[in-house]
């Protein structure tokens, strides 16, 4: 995929490393659905739903994707569609309506696996990126605490996948 879409080449050492908790829960929990926010150009997992806030001309047009802004709550989605979701680096891009998109999550999926920048020091401290410290994502999801937590750290820059496993319902 690096090959034919070079947005991957810097990004692929955190999307394997979450690729991979997605296979062991896929693996282990006999996982068939699930749904990607924000795919960049294809979603990781084959076959998964995406869902986004703009459609995107690169995507395959058998990828089935839900235009929705995922700010805005409710999400369209039935209780417990998914068996996973997966956000990778998206979350930070929500503005200050990360606590509610979680809450979403919970209720339209059985797991979940994020990743996010931590503690990134970037040259223009307004960047979304800039300094974003662990007890603010991990607030994000309270009261729920992840099952674990995988750290990437590529040159400078840190990133922490935070594995859901069961996700109670809000």
């Amino acid at each position: 995929m690096v090959e034919e879409f070079p947005y991957y080449r810097n990004r692929w050492g955190y999307m394997s490393a979450a690729l991979l908790e997605a296979g062991r829960l896929i693996k282990a929990r006999n996982l068939t659905t699930a749904l990607e926010l924000g795919a960049p150009v294809r979603p990781i997992i084959v076959g998964a739903h995406v869902m986004d806030y703009t459609t995107r001309p690169e995507f395959d047009a058998s990828v089935p994707v839900t235009t929705h802004d995922a700010t805005v709550v409710p999400w369209p989605f039935a209780d417990k569609t998914f068996d996973l979701f997966l956000a990778l680096q998206v979350f930070e891009h929500l503005r200050d309506r990360q606590p509610e998109a979680f809450r979403e999550v919970r209720r339209i999926a059985r797991h979940a696996i994020l990743s996010l920048p931590i503690d990134w020091e970037m040259d223009d401290p307004t960047n979304l990126h800039h300094m974003i410290p662990e007890e603010r994502v991990l607030s994000w999801f309270a009261p729920v605490v992840p099952t674990r937590t995988v750290e990437v750290v590529t040159g400078r820059r840190r990133r922490l996948i935070y594995v859901f496993e069961d996700l109670p319902t809000p």
